[in-house]
């Protein structure tokens, strides 16, 4: 992108849409090149030629069975950007019980291979873990922009902008950070490293970040 190309871009990640299920593809393939060198997913699902289309696959899943119903998907009009959240309300739906575990099996399988499928299952009990339960809060689950759109500032216009939303409700906010690269955007926004934990001794490190609520 040029200078004024990239220009038009943050000014659309500024001012972001809600997106629906219909977004849901678009969403899926900006996220996945967003998260294409996320240590932590990496690690998780399969290796080689068969990550990217685990990518898509847990992206979809997460949009369409996690996120979609709670309406706090955000995304640039242009696509370039991406900021999806759980509010208070939808939280119970990061909880994967044995139960809904057993039933999204083949699905699991199908993104880790039978070889790194307890390394799901322990990045999953890792995160429900060490996720705060009280007080009520936000929780950003997906933030990203595609690999050719890097550098140019468009994650921290669609974080500022998404968290409006947040601070309107004097809420605090949580995220859990797979990617240290990511970690001065997240605290100049007002997040701060509160744990980190690993799914397993041989994980990267993830890093949970809490916002305190706005009081202004």
């Amino acid at each position: 992108m040029d200078h004024e190309q990239a220009a038009l871009a943050r000014a659309s990640a500024a001012a972001p849409i809600r997106a629906t299920r219909d977004n849901i593809p678009r969403l899926t393939t900006l996220l996945a090149d967003a998260f294409r060198d996320d240590p932590c997913l990496q690690w998780t699902f399969r290796a080689g030629a068969g990550f990217p289309k685990a990518l898509s696959r847990y992206f979809t899943f997460a949009l369409s069975q996690q996120c979609a119903q709670h309406d706090a998907m955000f995304m640039s009009a242009d696509g370039n950007a991406a900021a999806v959240w759980l509010p208070p309300q939808g939280l119970a739906a990061l909880s994967l019980p044995p139960a809904r575990m057993l039933m999204m099996l083949p699905r699991l399988i199908a993104m880790t291979g039978f070889s790194r499928m307890t390394r799901a299952i322990a990045t999953g009990d890792a995160m429900e873990k060490h996720h705060p339960p009280e007080p009520p809060h936000w929780y950003l689950f997906f933030i990203g922009v595609p690999s050719h759109a890097r550098g140019m500032g468009l994650g921290s216009s669609i974080l500022e902008a998404s968290l409006k939303h947040v601070d309107a409700e004097r809420m605090p906010a949580y995220l859990d950070n797979s990617n240290p690269k990511n970690t001065r955007l997240y605290e100049r926004h007002g997040f701060r490293v509160v744990s980190e934990f690993r799914a397993r001794k041989d994980a990267p490190p993830f890093w949970g970040m809490w916002r305190d609520a706005r009081k202004d």
